[in-house]
């Protein structure tokens, strides 16, 4: 029903107004209009205004009521109520959003749900020392963070200065390259099929040598340097031959040293065995005042040697024997003084 207006006339007593009863008549139907929204005309009023704000009962009398109340304002403030039909979201009820956009959002215990909502994604964060800014990359396309402890495969990384500890190499063709700046190769490494022995570098303390060793499951195995081509193996400082304690008794060779030395006083006669690799070599040198014979087991095993004699080294006299599985001798290839006896 719109509002009734009261008809006073044009001047006062005039005759033309409305009547006392149409007047109350007017009176009473706006009244009840304003009473039935406002829920007067039933038992229980529905809204009610208070000093305070709006008050909403609910559908039954009890203890219980809704209020819209307004804080005490410091400046004029609009809240506008959107076009369409909805709940409001408030700050502490737990609600689900759709559709909506958070500009410059602060958000605390964050949770996603996982696919079936059954368990979440938590965000933890640590205590900063001031704002700091995480800058997402600008994405070619769908992709995945990456995380310290999943096992995941990374492709197209650039890492500055990395600190690499314990690092497993291996690429999708087989094999792992370390590259410049420019992409180009440093070093290689190739994979072959049910590997069992590896090299072993190892660096070293104080007055102590680095070395590159082999290691592995075959007890005896020996490390290849190869070149390319016409190419050679180029050594650029002296070459230096390991050798163990000089011998001074008579004693069996060590094969596993490349350099022996003699160091008696009188004569001595060690015993070689046969090589056990193609073109392994074995130097012998005496820088003792007595005699070193190179005594050859029955079968005689150095060329020139009977199966009773021996390969005399007096004082500085020196010789580089070299194995020939072929012919299983020693053969010399380098002598200064040694004599056959």
């Amino acid at each position: 029903m719109a509002r009734q207006t009261l008809n006073r006339g044009t001047t006062a007593n005039d005759g033309t107004g409305d009547t006392l009863r149409v007047a109350a008549q007017k009176i009473n139907e706006n009244f009840q209009e304003l009473y039935t929204t406002l829920g007067g005309d039933t038992t229980v009023p529905i809204v009610s205004l208070t000093g305070n704000g709006i008050v909403f009962e609910g559908s039954s009398p009890d203890d219980h009521e809704t209020s819209l109340v307004a804080v005490e304002p410091t400046a004029d403030n609009t809240v506008s109520l959107p076009n369409t039909s909805g709940t409001l979201v408030l700050d502490t009820m737990t609600q689900t959003l759709t559709n909506k956009t958070l500009t410059a959002p602060v958000l605390s215990s964050v949770q996603i749900d996982d696919t079936t909502g059954d368990h979440q994604y938590i965000l933890g964060v640590s205590e900063l020392a001031a704002d700091r800014t995480a800058t997402l990359p600008l994405l070619g396309g769908n992709d995945t963070f990456v995380f310290a402890n999943h096992t995941e495969t990374l492709s197209n990384k650039t890492l500055i200065t990395p600190i690499i500890k314990n690092p497993t190499l291996g690429g999708l063709d087989g094999g792992a390259s370390l590259l410049d700046s420019s992409s180009n190769e440093y070093l290689k490494f190739a994979n072959v099929s049910s590997a069992v022995n590896h090299v072993e570098i190892s660096n070293s303390a104080t007055s102590n040598n680095p070395s590159i060793d082999v290691s592995g499951g075959d007890t005896n195995i020996s490390l290849e340097l190869s070149a390319k081509g016409t190419g050679g193996i180029e050594i650029m400082n002296k070459l230096v031959l390991e050798k163990g304690t000089d011998i001074a008794t008579t004693t069996s060779i060590n094969m596993n040293q490349p350099q022996t030395v003699f160091n008696s006083s009188g004569t001595i006669s060690p015993t070689i065995a046969d090589g056990t690799i193609q073109g392994e070599m074995k130097t012998f040198i005496n820088i003792g005042a007595g005699e070193a014979r190179l005594t050859v087991p029955s079968t005689s095993n150095i060329y020139g040697v009977g199966s009773s004699g021996y390969v005399s080294f007096g004082t500085g006299d020196g010789c580089i024997l070299m194995w020939n599985s072929t012919g299983s001798k020693w053969y010399f290839v380098g002598n200064n003084g040694t004599t056959i006896g």
